[in-house]
């Protein structure tokens, strides 16, 4: 009976084994099931990230100048519309106003003083024939002619000073002009600080930018100057409004590197380059001092690329599977500029090759794959 039961035990275990290697077999003959793509020449762009912020594109600020006088009187209010020239303040100045009257007395002077020798001058015609009947005609000649000589010096030197108090007028008008300050930009009165008026801050008296024109400011590392340059397109976007875009234009990368406030470096600082971006739009939705990521598009090729899903990395290295005869073989790569989608091939893979995208972690050099 024991006996018969140790055989049944047996044949059962028997197909059990036999059960499980067909299972196994069968599950080996099913292939890893992947996707694959050729490799071409694609149109990739290199792009650079760049932080930046938005500032108006033209902005003037006004300060106080203490050697001009007090501020008097102030001509424009918050929110007015300028144009350049437009008369924002005015100064008194006590002082410059009493050298003006008093110029204008040396002036009056001058030419006093002018007229009454050219008078002489031509009174001594008749004084030279009436002193001729005093003391004969040679000696007469003779006193009226050194008279003569000495008012014409007279008359040069009164010239002279004429000249003099002319060219004081010239300079206490342009310093009295001075007084009256004008805008240097068309644009928008943004803000009036009246501490700065009375000088209790040093803050501008009156701030004032176009509102209707916006740029982006940020800065680029040494590597980054190499590739950007003017012209070339940006693509624009805030975290704050985060299904808007706006695109712009760079318009400026600066030929020298940010300088520290005591205008020296130190060896471990990183080196920055200012840069400036337009935008193309007139009206957005972000206000100046938003912070705004700017998507420099460097340069546009067409290269051979491959899909970025494609592509594994080990350590420092890059690596593909292709299929080649029904299996996965592995392949190191080495990669160039990188788009969203792609990435440049620069060699590892000849062109028409089937890149698996997405390899499957399992994913094992020279296993039997079937293609989707």
């Amino acid at each position: 009976m024991k006996k018969k039961v140790w055989i049944s035990i047996g044949v059962i275990l028997l197909i059990l084994v036999l059960v499980g290697v067909n299972v196994i077999k069968a599950l080996n003959k099913e292939n890893l099931a992947v996707e694959t793509v050729s490799v071409e020449e694609r149109e990739i762009t290199g792009n650079v990230m760049v932080p930046g912020t938005l500032s108006l594109s033209q902005e003037d600020f006004v300060y106080l100048d203490p050697e001009n006088g007090e501020v008097s009187e102030i001509l424009v209010k918050a929110g007015d519309k300028v144009e350049e020239g437009t008369p924002l303040l005015r100064y008194e100045n006590e002082q410059l106003q009493l050298e003006k009257e008093q110029n204008a007395l040396s002036i009056e002077s001058s030419y006093l003083r002018i007229n009454q020798i050219k008078e002489q001058i031509d009174d001594l015609d008749d004084k030279e024939d009436d002193l001729e009947k005093q003391v004969g005609k040679k000696e007469a000649k003779k006193q009226i002619d050194a008279e003569r000589d000495q008012l014409e010096i007279d008359l040069k030197v009164a010239d002279i000073e004429a000249r003099q108090v002319l060219l004081q007028k010239e300079t206490l008008e342009k310093k009295l002009n001075l007084l009256e300050v004008k805008s240097e930009m068309a644009g928008t009165v943004l803000s009036i600080d009246e501490n700065a008026v009375k000088g209790i801050t040093q803050t501008p008296i009156l701030h004032i930018g176009k509102t209707d024109e916006y740029v982006v400011k940020g800065f680029i590392s040494e590597y980054d100057s190499l590739k950007t340059d003017e012209k070339q397109p940006v693509i624009l976007r805030s975290d704050v409004i985060p299904d808007k875009e706006w695109k712009g234009t760079v318009t400026k990368v600066s030929l020298l590197p940010e300088q520290t406030e005591n205008g020296m470096g130190t060896e471990d600082a990183a080196v920055q380059y200012p840069i400036e971006v337009s935008i193309e739009a007139k009206d957005i939705e972000a206000k100046p001092g938003f912070k705004l990521i700017m998507e420099i598009e460097t340069e546009k090729r067409h290269v051979q690329a491959i899909p970025l899903e494609a592509v594994k990395q080990d350590g420092e290295e890059y690596y593909v599977f292709v299929v080649k005869d029904g299996k996965a073989i592995r392949k190191e790569v080495k990669m160039g500029v990188t788009s969203e989608e792609f990435m440049e091939l620069k060699s590892g893979l000849e062109k028409g090759e089937e890149v698996i995208i997405n390899p499957p972690d399992q994913l094992q050099n020279d296993m039997e794959v079937s293609v989707k």
